[in-house]
């Protein structure tokens, strides 16, 4: 009985530290047409849910309030569903340079009418001087944010606007647009199923160890994955799901 309460007590600690924070939606700019959003939930990695124009470029900017040599930022710079050089830092007052390793993984990149949205993770501490350290704990953050000028400018060149907005962490509630998916056998041995039937677009399936290194990448068109899992260790792992716009979390336990 205690082998068992104890069990239950770390497996429920876990779930609460996958669950994470997250900053809600904080809304950036909205004027002239040009809308930005930015949404940061924390767990084993972190996740960054990023709007902005879809006709020019966009950036993001972690725990700086100005354009501060070292500072990690984000960039959309192409008008394309991939988008080289997404992870950059600033060098003052200039245009962001290209990090020499890649470390965001772009799961989403969509466009509806005059509004672009990206979803991309990353692991909280990367190794990488360039990149922000994101906080296991529910730390508050400054966020600094900018956009090309005109329209069909994707050059890097001059702003058409600049801010600064703060945002705090609150415990998430896995409040994502995905309320769930199904996931078995759990333990699992040999292989586990992604249940992906209450989808209505492609998923990509990204499994964490408790390090928060990504482990495996599945990408699926059907309602039902099946992702081998007799490769890894025992333990506990992420799993995470996005489509689009949706986002989930579930623990997998591998026995």
């Amino acid at each position: 009985m205690k082998k068992i309460t104890l069990l239950f007590y770390l497996l429920s600690s876990y779930y609460i530290a996958a669950q994470g924070y997250s900053t809600g939606t904080v809304n950036l700019n909205s004027t002239a047409g040009v809308a930005m959003t930015a949404k940061i939930d924390v767990d084993a990695n972190v996740t960054l849910r990023l709007t902005g124009p879809s006709d020019r470029w966009f950036a993001l900017g972690f725990g700086a309030t100005s354009m501060t040599a070292g500072t990690d930022v984000v960039v959309c710079h192409a008008n394309t569903v991939a988008l080289p050089s997404f992870d950059r830092y600033l060098t003052g007052f200039a245009a962001p340079v290209s990090d020499g390793v890649q470390h965001w993984t772009i799961t989403s990149n969509t466009v509806s009418g005059s509004v672009r949205t990206i979803i991309a993770t990353r692991a909280l501490s990367t190794g990488d001087t360039n990149d922000y350290i994101f906080s296991s704990n529910p730390n508050p953050i400054s966020l600094i944010w900018a956009y090309g000028s005109t329209a069909n400018n994707y050059s890097l060149t001059y702003h058409g606007g600049r801010g600064v907005a703060a945002a705090n962490f609150t415990l998430g509630n896995n409040d994502f647009e995905l309320s769930a998916f199904k996931m078995y056998p759990n333990p699992a041995k040999d292989y586990v199923i992604i249940d992906l039937s209450d989808l209505t677009a492609n998923a990509t399936v990204f499994i964490y160890d408790y390090l928060g290194r990504l482990v495996k990448k599945e990408l699926s068109n059907t309602t039902s994955l099946r992702i081998e899992t007799s490769n890894l260790q025992k333990g506990t792992y992420v799993v995470k799901v996005a489509s689009e716009n949706e986002l989930a979390t579930k623990v997998l336990i591998v026995d």
